[in-house]
């Protein structure tokens, strides 16, 4: 081989080694879009049904929906359907009005089934995750009692998760815990 057909050979190799590359790379994962359900409020003049809110955000170019714990599921599961939207996770609808740091025992067990409940919403919605704000620190809860309410509640509902086979998402916001 001469020296022009070395060069010609060499370059030839160097613009293909970035496509071989790319090629062996893994796919990306696609993303998708998702909307929490509870920032769409029906208006109270002219109201809008789930259904029609469910394919609204389909139309608007979302793939899922994050809806909260005990809604009605037939309803539910037949706007999932309507609509093609995927619903990967559920939020707790009581985890702010009756979190398992409370110092009220019956506010902490009402907790506790807000969260149950949530796991079961989400096993039937085909969801992986239930979102929980495990609770609050405030005047009447100090961060310690917080933090060991927090964990015996949660310890509680593991085995309806595992049961399930659904994730519970731990989320810390404004809630100064």
């Amino acid at each position: 081989m001469d020296r022009r057909d070395f060069v010609k050979s060499t370059a030839a190799l160097a613009a293909l080694t970035p496509l071989a590359a790319r090629a062996a790379e893994k796919p990306r994962r696609a993303l998708k879009k998702g909307y929490m359900f509870g920032g769409l409020k029906p208006n109270a003049e002219n109201p809008v049904s789930l259904i029609e809110r469910f394919k609204l955000l389909k139309e608007s170019g979302f793939d899922g929906v994050e809806v909260a714990s005990a809604m009605n599921q037939q309803e539910v599961l037949a706007a999932r359907d309507a609509s093609g939207l995927q619903i990967p996770s559920v939020v707790i609808s009581n985890h702010w009005t009756h979190p398992i740091t409370s110092p009220n025992p019956k506010m902490r067990e009402d907790g506790l089934e807000g969260l149950k409940q949530g796991l079961r919403d989400a096993k039937a919605y085909g969801a992986s995750s239930v979102l929980f704000v495990p609770g609050v620190v405030n005047k009447d809860t100090s961060y310690a009692d917080a933090y060991t309410r927090a964990i015996e509640g949660i310890r509680q509902a593991i085995p309806l998760a595992e049961q399930l086979g659904v994730a519970i998402a731990i989320e810390n916001v404004w809630n100064k815990f």
